[in-house]
Order: C-alpha cells, then sequence, then structure tokens
C-alpha cells in the first residue's frame, strides 16, 4: 500500500497542525489565524444517571454557519483572510479544536455537594479534503483509505496520553445533526473516562460477543453489503429506522490492526454506506458515523465496529428524540430492520 506522509507543521499558538496525505507537504505557510483564548473546561458528575457532563462555555463564540467564502477549514493562503489551514493545498489536515471540551489546560472548579474534574483529554478536528464540498461519497476510494490511516494514527497517538481514556472519531454530518461548518470534516475526542455507551458495550463483549453470535444473521437476513472483511447491516436491534453497522467479520479491537487489505474494504464499506444514504434521500443525507474501538490496543474480546445513525423516521421524516427516548432513554421505532434491509438495500449501488 501506498506510503503516507505525515508533517507536523507549529502553529503561532505552539500547537500542531498535522498535515497527512501521499505526497510530502513542504509548502511555506501562509498568514495565520490569531491566537485564541484556550478554554479551560471542567466536569461535574450527575449522580441521578452516573455520568460525567462537561463544561466549557468558551463553546458559544465558535463560528457557526460562516459563508462559503468565509469557511475556516478551506486552505487560507490563497484567500483574503486566516483559516486553520494556512497552506494553498492539502490533503487532510487534522489540528486542536480552537473550542475544545477536553484538552490539557482544564481546570476544577469546586462547588458545594458537586463533584468536580478539569476536563483533561483532547478535541481534535479532521478535515477531510481541501475542497468545500468533497465529502465520503464523492472523494476517491484512495481519499477515503488515507482517512482510515489517519484514524490509525491517532488512535495510537492519542492513547499514548495518559489522561485519555477512550478514543472517539467521528463525523456529524448535516445541519440536522448539529453540523455549523459545512466543509468536509470530522472530529476525534480523547476522553478522560471512558463514555457511559462504551462501557457498557466493553461490559457485553466481556460476557459474549453478541456481534459474532449474531454474525450469520448479519450476513444473509439483515445484509446490505458484504466483502472478505466486514459485513454491511442493519442490526436487528436499531434505534434509528435506516441505522446501519459496518461489522469485521472476525473479531478485532480496532483498526490499528488492520491489514492493508482490511484498510482497503473498509474505507471501500463506508463509502458504499454514505452513498446509500445519499442515493436514498436523493441529496447529502444527514447522519452521525461513530467508530466504537476497544479502550485498549491489544483486547481479545472487543469487536470494533462502526455506527451510522441517521435521524430519520420514516422516509425523509425527521426522527427527534422526544419524551420516551429523552427522559427514559427508551427508543420509540416506526421500521422494523426487516423492513430497512429491504427498503435499503435498493440503494446500496
Amino acid at each position: 500500500m501506498e506510503k503516507i506522509h505525515k508533517r507536523n507543521f507549529k502553529r503561532n499558538d505552539k500547537k500542531y497542525l498535522l498535515l497527512f496525505g501521499y505526497n510530502q507537504h513542504y509548502e511555506e505557510s501562509g498568514k495565520e489565524l490569531k491566537i485564541t483564548e484556550i478554554p479551560e473546561p471542567h466536569m461535574r458528575w450527575n449522580p441521578s444517571r452516573n455520568e460525567w457532563v462537561t463544561y466549557s462555555s468558551g463553546r458559544k463564540n465558535r463560528t457557526s454557519f460562516p459563508p462559503k467564502e468565509y469557511c475556516p477549514l478551506c486552505p487560507g493562503k490563497n484567500l483574503d483572510f486566516p483559516t486553520e489551514i494556512p497552506f494553498s493545498d492539502f490533503e487532510i489536515a487534522v489540528f486542536p479544536n480552537r473550542w475544545a471540551s477536553f484538552n490539557s489546560l482544564s481546570r476544577n472548579i469546586f462547588l458545594d455537594g458537586v463533584i468536580s474534574r478539569p476536563s483533561k483529554g483532547e478535541c481534535e478536528v479532521i478535515v477531510y479534503s481541501s475542497e468545500h464540498s468533497h465529502t465520503i461519497s464523492e472523494m476517491p476510494i484512495e481519499r477515503v483509505e488515507l482517512l482510515v490511516k489517519v484514524w490509525i494514527d491517532r488512535y495510537i497517538e492519542l492513547y499514548k496520553n495518559q489522561n485519555i481514556k477512550y478514543v472517539l472519531p467521528f463525523e456529524n454530518r448535516g445541519e440536522e445533526c448539529g453540523v455549523t461548518l459545512h466543509h468536509p470534516h470530522g472530529q476525534i475526542y480523547g476522553y478522560p473516562f471512558i463514555p457511559p455507551a462504551i462501557e457498557t458495550e466493553l461490559n457485553s463483549f466481556q460476557k459474549e460477543n453478541f456481534l459474532l453470535k449474531i454474525m450469520s444473521q448479519l450476513e444473509t437476513k439483515y445484509n446490505l453489503y458484504q466483502n472478505d472483511s466486514f459485513v454491511v447491516t442493519i442490526p436487528p436491534f436499531a434505534r434509528y429506522a435506516y441505522e446501519i453497522w459496518i461489522v469485521p467479520k472476525k473479531q478485532i479491537e480496532g483498526p490499528w490492526k488492520f491489514t492493508d487489505i482490511q484498510i482497503e474494504d473498509f474505507a471501500f464499506c463506508i463509502q458504499k454506506v454514505v452513498k446509500c444514504y445519499d442515493n436514498f434521500l436523493n441529496k447529502k443525507c444527514p447522519y452521525i458515523m461513530g467508530l466504537h474501538a476497544s479502550p485498549n490496543l491489544e483486547d481479545n474480546k472487543f469487536h470494533f465496529h462502526v455506527e451510522f445513525y441517521p435521524p430519520l423516521r420514516h422516509g425523509d421524516k425527521p426522527k427527534v428524540l422526544a419524551g420516551s427516548e429523552s427522559m427514559a432513554g427508551v427508543f420509540i421505532m416506526d421500521v422494523l430492520p426487516e423492513e430497512s434491509v429491504s427498503i435499503l438495500k435498493k440503494y446500496m449501488s
């Protein structure tokens, strides 16, 4: 597989912008953004739900819905204003989120009767392309493979930080999913704790690999697509009408264990899912995508998988997390997973 190059560019705020690509990146930088005040987030323990809530008040000042010509994720060297990436071109860029919910400079606050901690960790932005409208469904497959390799790099590097207990690469696509910048990008959160949903998965996999147990059903009854390494499937216990999972056919803890062939197969599956959603709605479909990997680089029980949640109830009707979902955590479904398979399979070109 083609060699990947990585450039560590030291910004004016002493933080690093990482540039990944098939080609070496030597370009001199242009004008950089002004140094912004670094957030000092903190966490408070919610005893009613047994979970941490992080607070970062500076996030309300983050860039929101700028005009296309003032996009902060576009290459800025040839523009009349500075951006996060002070070059004329790049392939994939990664940099610290200026409005992070977790970072190394977080501090604690003290409130009577409230358990609190500093929000140690990291939040990174990963920009998929220099092209403003170049989403996963429209990229050449080689770029998606590069994206997978960048995820692998960030898993390995972020887990070297002793404050980080869990790494989650994810993408919010579309305004319906909270996106405020339309340039194709995702995020990587390095949490100082294992998130509740992952903790539940960890406990489940310790008892039994439920994915291997139902693999034959995933490959047949709920199958949308499969190759030698992965199955693209609608889980029989889906909480969204058109929820899709990408699941390795054999247990593997995370992408850092992928072979070159698995990287290619995985990238192809990711792009195929996004194209399916776009074909289904005949437009860029909103979704949340998250990579569920083990918190340990060596783990023979956790089964890596990717989950896609399009916020749709039926057809193009929106799914709102209302009373039962928000207050009780119990999802109410209108469409059976078996129906979703027959619907989406027509669009899995």
